[in-house]
C-alpha cells in the first residue's frame, strides 16, 4: 500500500513540475504561435562588423522584456548582427525583465569577416530544451514557445571539425505573458489536472484502508 501511494505522489509531483516546449522552424509559425503576445525584438541593425566589442550587451526594454547578451571572452559585432570575440564561444543571453516564455531568432555561425559559414548550431534554453541544427544560411529562423519561464538561452557553433566558427545571432525574439500567451498551456494546468487526479485517487486508497 506504502508503494502504491508513493508512487501516485511521485507522478502528482511530476505533472506539476514537468515542461513543454515547442520548437518553430520558421518566423511565421513562430509568430502564429505567439499570436498577440508582447514582446522584443532586436535586430541589431545599428552596429557594423568590429564596431562593438564590450563583455556584455544590455538589450531592451521593450514591453518590459530586457536581456544581457554575453561571451566568455567579450562579444564582436557582425554587419547587422551579435557575435563572439572568440572562436568557439558560446552567446549567452540572459534573459532579465519580465517573466520570458517564448524565444526566437536567427542562429548562425560565421567565420572570422562575420559571414556565414556551414555547421553545427546548438541552442540550449534554461528549460532544458536542446535544439541542434545545421542552418542553410545565415537566416534560417528558430523558435521556442514554453509552458514554463525561460530565463536564457546559449547560442553555440562548435568548431569541434577543425574550422573555426564565431557564433552569431540577428532578429531576436524574446517575450510572453505567462500562461495566457496564445498558444501556450499555463504551466500548471495539465499539472492541476493530473495533480487532482492522482490525490483523488490517494484519497480513495485512503478511504478504503480506514474503512476496511
Amino acid at each position: 500500500m506504502k508503494r502504491v501511494l508513493a508512487a501516485l505522489f511521485i507522478v502528482a509531483l511530476s505533472a506539476g513540475v514537468a515542461s513543454a516546449t515547442d520548437v518553430y522552424q520558421t518566423e511565421e509559425a513562430f509568430l502564429a504561435a505567439i499570436g498577440d503576445a508582447p514582446f522584443l525584438l532586436e535586430d541589431f541593425d545599428e552596429y557594423t562588423y568590429g564596431s562593438y566589442q564590450q563583455p556584455t550587451l544590455d538589450i531592451g526594454p521593450e514591453n518590459g522584456f530586457s536581456a544581457t547578451i554575453s561571451a566568455a571572452q567579450g562579444l564582436w559585432s557582425g554587419d547587422g548582427n551579435m557575435s563572439t570575440n572568440n572562436a568557439g564561444d558560446p552567446i549567452v543571453v540572459d534573459f532579465t525583465g519580465e517573466p520570458c516564455f517564448f524565444v526566437g531568432g536567427e542562429f548562425f555561425g560565421s567565420d572570422i569577416n562575420g559571414f556565414y559559414i556551414p555547421g553545427d548550431v546548438i541552442l540550449t534554453l534554461s528549460d532544458g530544451t536542446v535544439e541542434t541544427y545545421a542552418p542553410v544560411d545565415a537566416t534560417e529562423f528558430r523558435g521556442f514557445v514554453s509552458d514554463v519561464a525561460i530565463v536564457s538561452i546559449s547560442i553555440d557553433s562548435p568548431d569541434d571539425d577543425g574550422t573555426n566558427r564565431w557564433a552569431a545571432m540577428d532578429h531576436f525574439y524574446l517575450g510572453g505573458e505567462g500562461g495566457d500567451t496564445p498558444g501556450v498551456p499555463a504551466t500548471s494546468t495539465v499539472g492541476i489536472v493530473v495533480l487532482r487526479i492522482a490525490f483523488m485517487a490517494i484519497g480513495t486508497v485512503l478511504l478504503r484502508r480506514r474503512t476496511a
